[in-house]
């Protein structure tokens, strides 16, 4: 099967879960219970069906299976996905099950993700040991720093794209275009599985995007954005790239570096810094519409990978 054909095929199953997953959610009540504290506008979200990652999440596990086979490097891609994707699973269930927006508390989720990061560690060892040093053709051996690096990559990509799941088809937009340097990575490098795997997964992820767009009719969930960030942290990890992640991942950076500063702010001064962080709730409070702010933020992603394709072929 040819890729386009692979991308098709993939796109059109991914509909059809999608479309079958919401009014199943729907009479499980998987319905999102929004923080008291977000913008108003969230309000109206409430009970709208959570946990929507699962269609692009098992429609990418399954059509790489059948097409691709069991004993190739997309199964890393896969178990990357996977085993983040069960950290969000557990921590949504928690939010539903108790009735609340809180899941799992801070330091079970930091636990959890130290250990799906450090097995995936031990399971990329010997494809994942070097990093590309952007506008060069100069790899550095990470040695006995291996482990830390890939464990803190994986926590620092996760969480994220956890938080950069906050306004309705942000994350899927944003994450698409990162996986187009992946796309391109893997054709200079001639991964072709590596290539077809992540066709894959954006094709399953568009399909979900349109379902997630302004007004949304499902949220993909911890369940998805934690199974998002293990899939692109795996596939930059075992294409020697990861440094590249503060291009491509500008978003991704934004969102974690304004959380950070205003927790750091108001600890230190009892001043914010932004009306509302993650980042793009200040957008939102300063009167911008989702659909702006996700049309400003994918500018922002595709300039930063325009960037980052282009050091990586300088």
């Amino acid at each position: 099967m040819n890729n386009f054909l692979l991308f098709l095929l993939t796109f059109l199953l991914g509909m059809l879960a999608v479309y079958l997953l919401i009014p199943l959610l729907y009479k499980l009540r998987f319905g999102q219970n929004v923080y008291e504290l977000a913008p108003e506008s969230h309000q109206k979200k409430q009970g709208i069906p959570t946990m929507g990652g699962i269609a692009f999440i098992a429609v990418s596990t399954l059509v790489a299976f059948i097409s691709l086979g069991f004993d190739r490097e997309h199964v890393f891609l896969i178990l990357g996905m996977l085993l983040f994707a069960i950290i969000g699973f557990v921590d949504d269930s928690m939010k539903l099950f108790f009735g609340r927006n809180l899941g799992l508390k801070a330091r079970q989720k930091l636990i959890l993700q130290i250990l799906m990061g450090s097995l995936m560690a031990y399971l990329l060892k010997g494809s994942a040991s070097t990093l590309l040093i952007p506008l060069t053709n100069r790899y550095i051996h990470l040695g006995v720093l291996y482990y830390p690096f890939v464990i803190v990559f994986y926590l620092a990509m996760t969480n994220s794209t956890n938080l950069t799941d906050g306004i309705d088809g942000l994350l899927a937009s944003v994450s698409l275009l990162v996986l187009l340097f992946v796309l391109v990575v893997a054709k200079e490098f001639y991964r072709q599985d590596l290539y077809r795997m992540t066709l894959i997964f954006a094709a399953s992820l568009l399909a979900y995007l349109y379902f997630n767009r302004y007004p949304a009719r499902l949220m993909m969930g911890d369940t998805g954005s934690m199974a998002i960030g293990g899939f692109i942290a795996t596939a930059l990890l075992v294409t020697g790239t990861p440094l590249y992640a503060l291009l491509i991942g500008v978003v991704y950076v934004a969102e974690s570096l304004s959380l950070i500063l205003q927790v750091w702010s108001w600890k230190t001064r009892r001043k914010r810094i932004f009306k509302m962080s993650p980042i793009h709730h200040h957008f939102e409070l300063s009167g911008y519409s989702e659909n702006m702010i996700v049309l400003l933020f994918s500018g922002v992603t595709l300039v930063g990978v325009l960037l980052g394709i282009l050091f990586f072929k300088v």
